[in-house]
């Protein structure tokens, strides 16, 4: 059972917090298309920090390539880092290599310190039934610019799952930033889009948030407002090997007993 959350407002920051189990959130769009890519089926997929990585594992491998710069797909990718574009992927067996600006980097930043999961919304309630096996959890938040600045975005998906944690470990220890993003989801005040899925508080931070707007601003609302929706996917994504640059990630939920 999990005695103490702690979330992390940058990956740098979880560097120094000891954990038993880091979970990576970066709600827009990384950690949801992981989870929705495992939800459509993939093998396993390999998260890289270098976008000429990402090009040469997927043609090593025959793997499908999935990601972004500047929010957008590079030239040669199968596809962006959109969780709606994943939502319709047929993996066919196949594995994926995803490359993005700060959620991929923060994963390989973690990978090998303990237990690493991808988290968001999309996969919210699998993941915290996954962590309170673990006694110290970390939730950290992959930011923005590269993972060098605070995303409010991945801040409110952290406090749904500090949430979702704490509801099946009721006497849980809330560090000072976990128990702040407790409370950024009842902000009810929050208005900062207009997207028609903006409906709740947590959609109303997210969508409103720096990173949000941005998205917005690039044509993407529509990927917005799938991250939004909470436990569209039962998948855990665990990294389960890892070296220098990437990190590799296998769905922990298969492996549980039904």
């Amino acid at each position: 059972m999990t005695k103490r959350i702690d979330v992390a407002l940058l990956p740098a920051e979880a560097l120094s917090i000891a954990s038993d189990c880091y979970v990576v959130i970066d709600v827009l769009r990384a950690t949801t298309t992981i989870a929705t890519l495992f939800a459509r089926g993939v093998a396993d997929l390999i998260a890289v920090n270098d976008l000429a990585t990402a090009r040469e594992i997927a043609r090593r491998d025959g793997r499908l390539l999935f990601g972004e710069v500047h929010g957008l797909p590079p030239e040669g990718f199968d596809y962006g880092n959109s969780p709606v574009e994943a939502s319709t992927v047929e993996p066919g067996g196949r594995g994926a290599v995803l490359f993005t600006t700060n959620g991929t980097a923060a994963l390989c930043s973690l990978a090998g310190r303990a237990v690493v999961v991808a988290g968001s919304l999309a996969n919210a309630g699998a993941v915290a039934s996954f962590v309170r096996q673990h006694e110290r959890v970390t939730l950290v938040c992959a930011g923005i610019e590269g993972g060098n600045r605070f995303g409010l975005d991945d801040f409110a998906a952290a406090g749904v799952l500090v949430e979702r944690v704490r509801d099946g470990s009721p006497d849980v220890q809330l560090g000072d930033a976990a128990a702040m993003a407790l409370t950024a989801t009842t902000l009810s005040e929050w208005h900062g889009s207009t997207l028609p899925a903006a409906e709740t508080t947590v959609a109303r931070l997210i969508a409103g948030s720096a990173h949000g707007r941005v998205t917005e601003s690039i044509g993407l609302g529509h990927d917005i407002e799938y991250s939004v929706i909470a436990d569209t996917s039962s998948a855990v994504p665990v990294v389960a090997a890892c070296g220098e640059g990437w990190a590799l990630l296998v769905d922990a939920a298969k492996d549980e007993p039904a």
